[in-house]
């Protein structure tokens, strides 16, 4: 499933922003071919991903990259019907704070 697109996002700066699939991780390609950041993931059996490190590549710093990278991670743990454990401190504050990430949260 490498360079699969998912979904299309807009920075808050109004870039035009694709969601894309790659080997162990997720990551948003700009209309610019530019890569914006990425979220590498490990997949452990069939019930788990594990988030190991969100980047925001520079100049997207402050866009909303990581919880659109994030956004993509959990959507595809629903999908799948898997949780996450966030070893990442970006994914495990954003996660842990907010209700909504709750139900693919590893307890």
């Amino acid at each position: 499933m490498s360079n699969q697109s998912t979904a299309v996002y807009r920075t808050q700066g109004g870039r035009k922003m694709e969601l894309k699939q790659g080997e162990g991780r997720l990551y948003l390609h700009t209309e610019e071919d530019m890569e914006a950041g990425e979220i590498i993931y490990e997949e452990l059996g069939n019930e788990l991903l594990i988030i190991k490190h969100t980047y925001t590549h520079d100049g997207f710093q402050g866009q909303g990259v990581g919880k659109k990278l994030l956004n993509g991670m959990v959507e595809k743990a629903r999908t799948e019907g898997k949780k996450i454990r966030p070893i990442c401190e970006f994914a495990k504050a954003v996660m842990e704070k907010n209700e909504i990430y709750h139900d693919v949260l590893e307890k």
